[in-house]
């Protein structure tokens, strides 16, 4: 991928962006890879060397790796920062580095620090349960010991102390405990098929499987209550018969604002251009799974 200076940045942001300080070492997937929709993988396997991405929308990325970085340097005893872990199954190596393990009596707490805006902090996000899940059976897999609890550690780049809506974050370090799933070795093991399926297809020129709507990040639908003269939604509700209503009694009316892709629309996978499903869907509108 060509990274570009479309608005001049000093050349050693340029030098940084450039570095690759990700590795996932000797295997064929790391765990964010696995877990990852195999049209997106695929796809930026293809156009690796088309696509671009500019230095001022690496901001995040670029802070992320500078966390990793110090945090390599905060050794604390008791805590094993940045490991790697690898193993094999079903004949494909797999790994996760970890960012954060806390060694107690009793087992290992994990940790993931993650960058990230408050509306992720208030809504479950199940790609990190699962993440961390498979975290866990790594740790669980390779040391022998047992993995006691999951944990996130919210970095809210967005954060303000005037919001007050009901379930914001207190504070803009955020810690989050997930639940522990069971059975990892079947999830694991139909990720890896999927990616299996996603790469015959591919070689043989096929389409490949559509993602999701909850991998490509697909908003709700909603409908905002209005009234002429006012900047703001009166209200803002998930059914057109809620809205309605208010709409009458506040002698308003309703705007519909129509859910979408967002991973698809922002190009946050760096492939929409080239996906014949989204593109698709730009022409004809959505196609119903």
């Amino acid at each position: 991928m060509k990274i570009t200076n479309k608005f001049g940045v000093p050349a050693p942001l340029m030098t940084l962006a450039s570095k690759e300080y990700y590795s996932k070492g000797k295997s064929q997937y790391s765990v964010t890879e696995l877990l990852g929709p195999p049209r997106i993988r695929r796809l930026r396997q293809q156009y690796d060397d088309q696509m671009e991405q500019d230095v001022t929308e690496m901001m995040w990325q670029l802070l992320g790796s500078a966390l990793h970085v110090v945090m390599e340097r905060g050794q604390t005893p008791g805590f094993i920062t940045e490991e790697r872990l690898f193993t094999e199954m079903d004949g494909v190596t797999i790994s996760g580095a970890i960012d954060l393990q806390e060694e107690t009596p009793e087992g290992i707490i994990i940790t993931d620090y993650k960058f990230t805006s408050a509306w992720a902090v208030m809504n479950e996000k199940k790609e990190w349960i699962e993440q961390l899940n498979v975290y866990k059976w790594l740790v669980e897999r390779v040391k022998g010991k047992p993995v006691i609890g999951l944990r996130i550690c919210a970095l809210i780049r967005d954060w303000s102390r005037h919001d007050t809506r009901e379930g914001y974050p207190a504070s803009q370090i955020q810690m989050i405990e997930l639940p522990m799933m069971q059975n990892m070795e079947a999830l694991i093991n139909r990720r890896l098929e999927l990616h299996r399926d996603s790469k015959y297809l591919h070689a043989m020129g096929d389409e490949l499987p559509r993602c999701s709507d909850e991998e490509r990040w697909f908003s709700e639908t909603t409908y905002a209550v209005r009234r002429d003269g006012r900047k703001t939604a009166i209200r803002v509700f998930k059914t057109i018969e809620e809205a309605n209503e208010l709409a009458v009694k506040e002698k308003g009316y309703v705007e519909t604002r129509k859910g979408e892709p967002r991973r698809c629309t922002g190009d946050y996978c760096g492939v929409a251009r080239w996906c014949t499903q989204y593109q698709g869907e730009k022409s004809v509108g959505p196609v119903e799974d």
